[in-house]
């Protein structure tokens, strides 16, 4: 199989787990659980903005298509920078795969339901007060961690 195959694979399985943990998330029946006390839990919530629900509170019909236009907007150039990095030797490429297929995970929640779904929950409670980082998804950790290798790997190239 083909680097490209391989890489399109990558991509197809990675949007496909992301859309079918928010299916399992969005069934009538799910119920929120602890995965791990005081760590980790497992919730639903409807982000209708960005990272950490930034632009949430725009009117409706303009939040939706403002955070399309920027999503695609990216992915576009991701895909045209994949485009050329997809045949070189190294991850550069790999990673970028991670981005296209967060961005397309994103893209499918907003044009269906208007929102996204966030599901992972991470916390930690000290002397009795939870603090708690915003929920994400699987289509987040694919862009977050494909944007932190590659700053990491070009600071190394440094």
């Amino acid at each position: 199989m083909s680097r490209t195959a391989r890489q399109l694979l990558l991509f197809a399985s990675l949007v496909g787990l992301d859309q079918l943990s928010k299916w399992w998330i969005e069934r009538p029946d799910f119920h929120p659980f602890v995965v791990i006390d005081g760590f980790f839990n497992i919730i639903r919530a409807h982000n209708t903005g960005v990272a950490f629900s930034m632009f949430a509170t725009l009117a409706y019909p303009w939040r939706t298509w403002l955070l399309l236009g920027i999503t695609i907007g990216i992915a576009c150039g991701v895909f045209l920078w994949w485009l050329k990095e997809r045949h070189a030797a190294g991850l550069t490429s790999w990673l970028l795969v991670l981005i296209l297929a967060g961005s397309a995970g994103k893209t499918w929640d907003r044009l269906h339901q208007g929102y996204v779904v966030d599901f992972i929950q991470w916390y930690v409670t000290i002397d009795g007060k939870a603090y708690t980082w915003p929920a994400f998804n699987i289509a987040d950790s694919c862009i977050t961690v494909g944007v932190v290798a590659l700053l990491l790997a070009n600071l190394k190239r440094r």
